[in-house]
């Protein structure tokens, strides 16, 4: 009987304890995932000034709250003060309207492909585009309330989780340190450092690239716009400038999108063509002058591993996974180097 009721339901409520536990923990980690991979590009990105500041005597966390005041403060002005032919006009349409209009730009496009390349004449282009037009659409407008939602509760934990690493990480940090025994103390230091460095190097050039991106992005679509409609200017050379942190794919994420866009908006397709140019324009002048002036200090991977860990991250994690497989397979590099160059010195004593 006291294995039945006495030393057995402990067990039971201790296992159901920590199966709970680790469900909760999941979960948490699904939901804030996403904001703390943000928060942590936001301190990457303001930790120099935050460090500048901290040198004139401010606090980290006062530093980090005026540096994000301002921020937001010079957004704000920017945004009233730009030309009108770079502010946001209204993408406000059902699903079933852009659908209806994609139709009908691709219906064009498969004429002038039947007209010039015969060939191809009996790919029904339009009809498969439709359908899938259609059901992305729908399904992009029916989530959208959602997706709302999610964006700003993120943008409000963003600067909150950000906080609070920019003031309490060194004290964090330390305090890992301090739990690794002592033969390991030096290599676990070393390590930490080596990785901060990479990482916020990585991150803060890849984001200050993102910001030149879509400024180049907006300059090249304002030029085309002489020649050609250009449309959303500012929507599409944010998008290009923040899909710009996928390596190799970004670029042309951000043009297919902008190319839907024109699609749905019933613009000509010259506009497309225009879209297209400014936005090979823009890729150009960034491997050219933009990457080689700003990521002077980026993580040194091979190519093919810069592929193979950008397929493993967006098969386990999607666009997050595309974000972050770089600085974790730098991470992993960093450890694995630092674990090896301490073997060797065990092995030769």
């Amino acid at each position: 009987m006291k294995s039945l009721f006495g030393e057995t339901p402990a067990r039971i409520l201790a296992f159901c304890g920590l199966l709970i536990s680790l469900i909760l923990a999941f979960i948490a980690v699904e939901i804030l995932l996403v904001p703390f991979v943000a928060a942590l590009f936001v301190v990457y990105l303001f930790d120099p000034a935050v460090v500048a500041l901290q040198r004139r005597g401010m606090d980290r966390g006062h530093a980090f709250l005026l540096l994000l005041l301002a921020t937001l403060v010079s957004v704000t002005v920017i945004l009233m003060l730009m030309p009108s032919w770079l502010r946001l006009e209204s993408v406000a349409v059902s699903g079933e309207t852009f659908s209806q209009r994609v139709s009908v730009q691709l219906t064009a496009l498969e004429r002038w492909v039947d007209e010039n390349f015969p060939m191809f004449s009996s790919v029904d282009i339009s009809g498969q585009a439709t359908t899938r037009a259609a059901a992305i659409a729908t399904r992009f407008f029916g989530e959208l309330p959602g997706l709302i939602t999610s964006f700003i509760v993120n943008l409000i934990l963003v600067p909150f989780i950000a906080y609070f690493m920019i003031r309490d990480g060194k004290a964090l940090k330390r305090n890992v340190v301090e739990l690794v025994p002592n033969r390991y103390f030096e290599m676990t230091l070393m390590m930490l450092t080596r990785i901060d460095q990479q990482i916020g190097g990585y991150l803060r050039g890849r984001l200050i690239e993102c910001i030149l991106v879509g400024i180049t992005q907006a300059l090249c679509m304002g030029i085309a716009g002489i020649f050609v409609p250009q449309q959303q200017i500012l929507l599409i050379s944010a998008v290009c400038g923040i899909t710009n942190m996928i390596p190799y794919l970004g670029p042309v994420l951000g043009t297919i999108f902008g190319a839907l866009l024109y699609l749905g908006s019933g613009l000509p397709i010259t506009s497309i063509y225009g879209l297209v140019a400014a936005a090979a324009a823009a890729h150009i002048i960034d491997n050219v002058v933009i990457a080689p002036a700003v990521l002077s200090h980026n993580v040194d991977l091979h190519p093919l591993t810069v592929a193979l860990v950008l397929v493993l991250g967006g098969e386990l994690l999607g666009t997050l996974g595309l974000l972050i497989a770089i600085p974790v397979a730098s991470s992993i590099k960093v450890i694995a180097q630092e674990v090896y160059a301490n073997y060797q010195l065990r092995v030769r004593a």
